[in-house]
């Protein structure tokens, strides 16, 4: 998915060439550089997401983003950090394409100013790869390690509102955005002693591998968790955002 998705950024630099001169003719500035710091409190902070919009007539424009995921560690109840893993492999991957019309009776401005709204399509995918002990009176009765992998896949439509400040800087809002997407979830557990899915532990594992994507826990809870394989099903999603840009 992550090169289907640099296969469709290509078509869109070679795309918006055709219509750059019909563009020209209404505004000097088409292009807008974006930083998307959603990721960072939804996700963590050192999730680093980029963005570029790219107008393509007075009330039209495309945009795409692209970045990096990194999950923050959860917390107790008092904001401790706590590891159930020991991970030493953790990452994810983000990117999403959109076109926006924007609404030519209500907006005073040309694009990308104003009310806009568009389908859109966005790839997720985070993972991780960590061990774990269970210790019993000191001792290590056993090591369990694992991996975990999601994806999300959405297409949707979305509603938004983009504000143009001094013609230079901009802040872009996302404010509606739902979806249908298809999720894949690979979790594979290595245990050298089978694990009871009656105990404590097991419970906790599975309430931690839902916590690996925030707002995923309510649909995983109604899915299976097997000790290995792959979980795919559909639900519908939402997407919102803010972002901050420089025109030019």
């Amino acid at each position: 998915m992550k090169y289907v998705l640099i296969f469709l950024v290509s078509i869109f630099f070679s795309f918006t060439d055709l219509f750059a001169q019909d563009s020209l003719a209404h505004s000097n500035k088409l292009n807008t550089i974006r930083w998307n710091p959603t990721p960072m409190a939804l996700i963590g902070p050192k999730s680093i997401v980029f963005g570029y919009e790219r107008v393509l007539f007075p009330n039209q424009s495309v945009s795409f983003n692209i970045g990096t995921l990194v999950k923050k560690p959860f917390t107790d109840k008092y904001g401790r950090e706590f590891h159930f893993f020991d991970e030493h492999n953790t990452g994810g991957f983000l990117g999403s394409l959109d076109y926006r019309f924007y609404f030519k009776n209500r907006n005073k401005r040309l694009a990308p100013d104003g009310v806009y709204w568009g389908p859109y399509f966005s790839y997720y995918d985070l993972w991780f790869q960590g061990t774990t002990e269970i210790l019993k009176n000191g001792a290590t009765v056993n090591t369990i390690k694992v991996d975990a992998k999601l994806e999300m896949i959405s297409a949707g439509l979305q509603l938004g509102y983009q504000f143009v400040i001094k013609d230079r800087f901009t802040i872009d809002m996302v404010l509606m955005g739902p979806s249908y997407s298809y999720y894949i979830a690979s979790i594979g557990l290595d245990a050298e002693v089978e694990l009871d899915k009656d105990s404590d532990f097991y419970k906790d594992l599975q309430d931690y591998l839902e916590r690996i994507t925030p707002g995923l826990s309510s649909i995983l809870e109604k899915q299976e968790l097997t000790s290995t394989g792959k979980l795919k099903f559909s639900y519908y999603g939402f997407r919102y955002l803010v972002q901050f840009g420089y025109r030019f």
